[in-house]
């Protein structure tokens, strides 16, 4: 009772940030000339901008499989499509971001594999997402700086970026540190880390996983762009190729229901950086917001309609 009364007030804790964060923007915005300019909003762009989010979805499920076959436990592109359409669908419809990849364990069991598997793909998966963050930060550091005009923002960054770096080394490292790291609790991090760099050392399973990672945070900056200039926004490219990967790492934080309000927050505060108004920043959020939500609609079919598992039949069709 008390499990499921700590998860309802963490619900609705999250229901209120989202809530409030996106009551503070809209109070601060300017209606009229939001209204103005969602009415003159380029179809074709967000079509383009939609286009590039399935092809993420699509990147990420092949890395995904090329991680699982790495761990002998090989589901193909195709099953792990479908896995995470499904899995994307519950991360946008449930208040709790593990929804989809506790989604993601289940199936991987359901296919005969152990859960332990299953739980090492999933983290190895987020875990090479974050690489390919980390790089794609650190390559364009320089370019993000300069657009921070103040020193202690800029600092704060930097600090930001040298701490999650040497968190992520920690863990891809543990195994080789003494002590608890080795045994206890604390051994499964140890495994993990085993188990990342065992795929990482081998280039023909490093090469597509970190590829992958950077082409999907990279696209994700070109969507943005093809969401601005559908609202005839002077953003360039390079801009959103900057600005993206730190409201990326914001709105997946786990504080919030599938990144509202905390997205726009980070839309907000990154493109006022580039001269972008709070009402066209906010909209480029809210439409980012949709085009996922619409992008993982298909994964709602996959939960209602699921494949059959190992050693089932399939449903006989009546004629």
């Amino acid at each position: 009772m008390t499990d499921r009364i700590r998860r309802l007030g963490m619900t609705a804790a999250r229901f209120a940030l989202s809530g409030a964060l996106l009551w503070l923007l809209l109070s601060q915005t300017d209606a009229s000339a939001l209204m103005a300019r969602a009415a003159a909003i380029d179809p074709r762009w967000l079509a383009a901008a939609f286009a590039l989010t399935v092809v993420q979805v699509v990147l990420i499920s092949w890395r995904w499989a090329v991680i699982m076959a790495g761990l002998d436990a090989s589901i193909g592109t195709m099953r792990a499509l479908r896995i995470n359409l499904a899995a994307f669908f519950l991360g946008q419809a449930l208040p709790t971001s593990i929804a989809g990849d506790a989604w993601r364990v289940l199936k991987i069991r359901s296919l005969g594999f152990g859960i332990g598997t299953g739980v090492r793909g999933v983290l190895i998966d987020r875990t090479t997402a974050m690489i390919g963050l980390v790089l794609v930060v650190l390559v364009t550091a320089p370019l993000l700086l300069a657009r921070m005009p103040d020193p202690a923002m800029r600092w704060s960054v930097a600090a930001g970026l040298g701490l999650g770096a040497a968190l992520l080394a920690l863990a891809l490292s543990a195994d080789r540190l003494s002590g608890r790291w080795a045994s206890g609790r604390l051994s499964g991090v140890a495994e993990f880390g085993r188990a990342v760099r065992g795929l990482l050392s081998r280039p023909v399973t490093a090469i597509p996983i970190v590829g992958v990672s950077v082409m999907v945070h990279l696209l994700a900056g070109a969507t943005m762009w093809l969401i601005a200039g559908s609202l005839g926004l002077p953003v360039g490219l390079v801009d959103c190729l900057v600005l993206m990967p730190p409201i990326v790492l914001v709105a997946g934080m786990p504080l919030s229901i599938a990144g509202w309000g905390l997205r726009e927050g980070a839309v907000v505060a990154v493109f006022a950086l580039v001269g972008v108004p709070m009402d066209g920043a906010l909209l480029m959020s809210v439409l980012l917001g949709l085009l996922l939500l619409l992008v993982s609609l298909p994964g709602g079919l996959v939960l209602a309609f699921p494949e059959p598992g190992p050693g089932q039949a399939a449903p006989r069709r009546i004629r």
